[in-house]
């Protein structure tokens, strides 16, 4: 049975004609066939994608879902280690317990106008263009969400009360390397050993890159200005309140993309200077 590539999300043949359709040059047949399947291409979702992770400091390293809707998520809430027993002696269960996260979406959105000129462009420099703007402001609303996200119509960000009990201080400008070397070893071994530090730049070369030469350690640099304490990547994020510090495996922070991205069109705004409005829309939860 021959499948109509028209209709189908991951062809390049409805890649075209969604990206016709936004341009507002698609003809009939494009037309119905975006309206049926209603989605974005699976060619240009990925690139959005890739953009986010490109572009935010934080999203790459945390745990990331796409399950549609509200969903739960069980957790350890109470674990006993494996355990070693002589030969022919039954062993004890263990008393492990789960618990549910669960992870509500809220709504992530972004709106773009562009120009005429950007409307005649060619099919290929169009997605280029509106996958790189909408991209980059959406990276920067999720990497704020995940330091600061107060949980209010938002997502509950690593500096949120309650979400990071184990906690401590230290004095700003007299910071010494014996307080980085409490930071590191104030968490479990399992978690250590794919912690990473987030700060922000101030904070990075103000205080802590000070208090490292005063024991004559220099910050390892690598390539593309990844920053590394100790064997730790440091990430910095100036969306981090001002003076802090969070260390630890960034893994068990979890982003749901309740709703995939989702592109739409309104040329009612722009009616006078020939431009068009964009917004892209998404629905995501995170613990």
């Amino acid at each position: 049975m021959e499948v109509n590539k028209m209709t189908d999300v991951n062809s390049v043949e409805y890649r075209n004609a969604y990206l016709l359709s936004l341009q507002g040059k698609a003809n009939e047949e494009q037309r119905t066939a975006v309206s049926a399947a209603a989605v974005i291409p699976t060619i240009t979702l990925n690139k959005i994608y890739g953009k986010l992770e490109q572009n935010s400091v934080l999203f790459p390293h945390i745990s990331k879902s796409y399950l549609p809707g509200n969903v739960s998520i069980p957790v350890e809430n109470a674990k006993n280690d494996a355990a070693w027993v002589a030969m022919g002696t039954a062993a004890t269960d263990g008393a492990d317990s789960f618990a549910a996260v669960s992870l509500s979406a809220y709504k992530l959105i972004k709106t773009v106008e562009l120009g005429a000129d950007n409307l005649a462009a060619s099919i290929d420099a169009f997605e280029s263009f509106i996958v790189d703007a909408l991209a980059k402001k959406m990276a920067r609303a999720v990497d704020a969400a995940i330091c600061t996200g107060d949980g209010s119509s938002k997502a509950t960000g690593l500096l949120a009360s309650g979400v990071i009990t184990n906690t401590g201080t230290y004095t700003k400008a007299a910071m010494t390397f014996a307080d980085i070397v409490t930071i590191i070893g104030d968490i479990g071994s399992e978690y250590r050993k794919n912690a990473k530090f987030v700060m922000p730049s101030a904070v990075f070369f103000s205080d802590v890159v000070p208090a490292l030469a005063s024991k004559g350690i220099g910050v390892d640099v690598q390539l593309g200005l990844k920053y590394q304490i100790l064997g730790h990547e440091v990430l910095l994020d100036d969306n981090m309140t001002a003076d802090s510090i969070v260390f630890g495996d960034l893994s068990y922070y979890h982003w749901n993309f309740a709703q995939d991205i989702q592109i739409a069109r309104d040329n009612s705004v722009g009616f006078r200077t020939g431009s068009a409005v964009y917004r892209a829309m998404a629905l995501a939860a995170v613990s």
